[in-house]
Formats: C-alpha cells, structure tokens, sequence
C-alpha cells in the first residue's frame, strides 16, 4: 500500500535486488579481469587493453586480493560496497516512511519533509508521554525547589524526540501549551520565601533548547513556533531603519520592512572581509570586527555557520557569560518590499546577515534593556568580540605602570604590532558631524563621524589602510597616516583571533 507516493513493499523488493547484485560484483570484477588480461596478451606491446586507468588496472587482477591484504581495489569490484551501502539506506529509510506511515494513521500530523529524515523510525508512545508531560505544566506544584529540575528533565526528553516526533508533537500540542512552556523557561526568579529554589532555564540552556527544537520542525510549524516562543526570532520594531525607515549614515531608505527569506546561498567562494556591506541597521561596530575577523580567519568564520535539513541556519556564538553555543534561527531576514535584505548582506552570499541576525539574538550588554537588532545598535567594537571568538576585546594603550597612568595608543606604530600579531584591530570616529566635511577629499563618502573602521593592512611607509564595513564596492578601503588619525580616528581596539 502506497504512502505519500511510496510503496514501502516495493522499496524493500529493490534493496534486496541491490544486496544480491552487490554479493555478484566480485564475479564481475573476476570476468572483466579475465577479459582485459586475455585481450592484454594478444596485443602488441605498448598497447592497452583499455584507454580507461581504472580499467586497465584490473589487468592480471583475474583473482583479486583484498585491499586489507595489500591488494588493489579497481572498478568494478567497488561496486559490491556501493551497492551494500544504498541498499542499507534505503532499508532504513523505508523504515522511517513506515514509521511515519503508522503516525498518520494514529491521527499526527506528519510533514512530506519527514519521509525524506534518515533517523530512526517515529515512535509514536514516545510523542504521547512528552506531550502529556508537557501538558502536565499547566497547573503542577513544583515543590519547594522550583521547576528547573522538572524543566531540565523535559527539556531531555524533547531533546530525544526524531525529527519527526518533534514536528509531531508541536503540531500536536497547543498553543497555549507551547507558550507556557516558554513562560516557565524563562522566569527564572526565586520565589520571594525560598530564596534557594531555582526556576526556570538560564538563558544559554534556554536557546539551546529552543535550538535544537527549531533545527527539527518542519517549515510548516516555524509560525507556530515563532509564536510560541518569540525568543527564537529578534524584534525589528525597535530600530532606526523600522522608525525613520532606513540609515541617516549611509542613506539607505526602505519601505514594506517584513521578514523574507533570500534566494541567495550562504557562501559563493568562501568568506571574506569584501563580503560583509552594512546596510540600515546601525551596528557597524559589530560588522567592523566580523569583517576584521572574516579578514584574519575566513575559516573561523566559515566553521562558525551551517544550514539545517530543515533550512533553518545555526550559527556559532559566545553569550556574555562565556558559554558556548549554536543559535538557531529561520532562514528569513528583514527584508523591504523588493525582497532586498536591509541589515548586512555579502556579494550574492547570506552569511554575514545570519551572523548578524544570530547576534541580534544573544546581546545584551545595552543598559536600556533593548533586545533584538534594535539593541545591537550603537555601542563598543570591543563588547562584539566575546561573541565572535569567546575572548574578550581590549583597548589600546600605553604607559603608566599597573594601570596608573596608562591613556590611549594613538600611535599607527601600535595598532601595527597588534595587527602584525594576528589581532583583529578596530577604529572609531569621533560624533563630530562637522568632521564629514572638513576631511580629506580623497576619502569621498568613505568617511563618516561616529562610525566604526577596521585595519586591513599597512603601506610600507607606515600609513594604516582602513576598510569600512559599508562595503568595499561603494567604499574602497583608505588610507590614513598619523597625523590624519590623530585627528579623524581613535579608540583603536584589538581581540584575538581563535
């Protein structure tokens, strides 16, 4: 009987054709051999008995020796392996297509994504007991040692849950379910006459949760998800570019902000710092330090990020605390009524903008509480680098002795020992706006107060070469000397590189 256009019978009939055919491959290898060695020796020397290498080389292979004992392993011998492989993956997932089989028929949702999952097949006792336990939130005593205990245990078991069985279970468990689920996760207060129970997940605990639960749903349920739990996608709402509809810096305008997701892949030719081009959201100081990081380590950076089966993308990050994680998110970004992402976007390739969008998700250095990208603009170069490497940014200085004393190192001579060392180094301009007219013409628009630069090299006579994460297409690097620093820049800072 056919399932969703699958015929598990006649699966399972043509996998055990491939292990019959695969058990046959070594007489094959054994008869082309023989066939090659006899036509070998009849003809004249310096003749092959086939232009193919791989071929030729079963010449006098007329009893082939295992590779284990030294023996070559040539066409199409190989092909006993190959056969024995596809037809294991096609028994497994056969069995993942029944088990989804079995899921419908008790009345789950089961998403056409899921027939396609090599996992182990849904067990549909195991969706039962984690959605019972999950309605069993509504209401429960937690006892006098708070929900973290309880909450942790849940978190386990959905963490054990297949793809499939996850989907299923959030399709199947209600909204209200769902977003008081999120409710107990995030408060984490004492209650006021046990100041020793512990409630709620710490927030690195609570997104790896959430993570892992949104790197296994179906498309079909992110809304639902999303909805649930707003943590997992960054509000917009809060930013210059959604109040006065784009960036007064650079100029860019938009209008019909939403969230949709590009065409375009994650990389085209790898990373690079040309990639990142800042657009209406005011972080520069976050993208002058991952272009610096994307110049210094492109492989970093390009480790650091990975699409799901799913399609959503996790990305590496650093909370504030030092903890380690992958933040997951959908694959959709802030986008104007053309479709055209408005944060941060590379040269036809996404990373930067889920790099960007990953951070909106964890910052939470801004004193005024803002979260989202709202709360990723304006601040300190230095406070993005915990997140990008997990080590911590520091400033430039000289002098004094045990910190008494010491000021800033203005010097290019300074920024370049700490460049030369494999340090990402940043600048700032001062929030001067009469600084946007009296610089020197040859920086054209490149220029512009309150704004963050980072260093991509050196001249051999000594002058620093600054590259603004505008993007190099509208706004080639420049190239300062000391005098122009001491007047234009400051506040160099540097971190390093993993």
């Amino acid at each position: 009987m056919a399932f969703r256009g699958f015929d598990a019978a006649k699966l399972k009939a043509l996998a055990g054709s491939l292990d019959t055919l695969g058990g046959h491959s070594g007489q094959l290898h054994t008869q082309l051999a023989a066939v090659l060695t006899n036509a070998q020796q009849n003809l004249p020397p310096g003749k092959s008995a086939s232009r193919d290498p791989d071929l030729q080389g079963l010449v006098g292979d007329v009893v082939p020796i295992p590779v284990f004992f030294g023996g070559r392993r040539h066409l199409p011998g190989s092909l006993g392996g190959e056969l024995n492989d596809m037809q294991a993956s096609m028994k497994r997932r056969v069995q993942q297509l029944e088990g989804a089989q079995q899921l419908a028929e008790r009345g789950y949702p089961v998403s056409d994504g899921s027939l396609f999952l090599d996992e182990a097949p849904a067990d549909a006792k195991k969706i039962d007991e984690a959605l019972r336990h999950l309605r069993e939130l509504q209401g429960k005593d937690f006892g006098t040692n708070g929900n973290r205990d309880d909450l942790e245990g849940l978190s386990g078991e959905l963490d054990g849950l297949t793809s499939t069985e996850l989907d299923a279970l959030v399709s199947k468990a209600s909204p209200k379910d769902l977003a008081f689920y999120n409710e107990l996760l995030g408060d984490t207060d004492d209650s006021f006459w046990n100041p020793f129970d512990e409630n709620g997940l710490p927030e690195d605990k609570r997104r790896e949760t959430l993570g892992r639960m949104l790197s296994k749903i179906g498309p079909e349920n992110f809304t639902k998800f999303q909805t649930a739990f707003p943590g997992t996608q960054p509000t917009l709402t809060n930013t210059e570019a959604w109040k006065n509809g784009g960036n007064s810096q650079n100029g860019q305008t938009n209008n019909g902000i939403h969230w949709q997701t590009p065409s375009d892949p994650l990389f085209v030719d790898g990373v690079s710092a040309d990639d990142v081009n800042q657009r209406q959201f005011g972080d520069c100081w976050y993208l002058a330090s991952l272009a610096g990081l994307a110049q210094k380590d492109p492989k970093f950076v390009q480790d650091g990020i990975k699409q799901n089966p799913n399609g959503t993308v996790s990305v590496r990050v650093w909370d504030k605390d030092g903890n380690y994680q992958w933040v997951t998110m959908t694959a959709d970004l802030p986008s104007d009524t053309n479709g055209t992402p408005i944060g941060v976007y590379g040269n036809g390739e996404s990373w930067p903008a889920y790099y960007e969008k990953a951070f909106a998700m964890t910052y939470s250095e801004d004193g005024d509480g803002k979260r989202g990208y709202g709360g990723i603009e304006g601040d300190d170069p230095k406070k993005s680098a915990p997140y990008l490497t997990g080590k911590e940014g520091d400033d430039l200085t000289s002098g004094g002795f045990l910190g008494i004393g010491e000021h800033e190192d203005k010097s290019l001579g300074g920024m370049k020992a700490a460049f030369d060392s494999g340090k990402v180094v940043t600048v700032s301009t001062p929030n001067d706006e009469s600084l946007d007219k009296d610089h020197p013409q040859e920086w054209g628009d490149v220029y512009h107060s309150g704004h963050a630069y980072y260093v991509r090299g050196f001249t051999d006579d000594g002058k620093v070469i600054l590259g603004n994460p505008w993007g190099v297409s509208g706004y080639p690097p420049i190239t300062v000397s000391q005098d122009q620093f001491n007047k234009y820049f400051g506040n160099a800072e540097a971190f390093d590189v993993p």
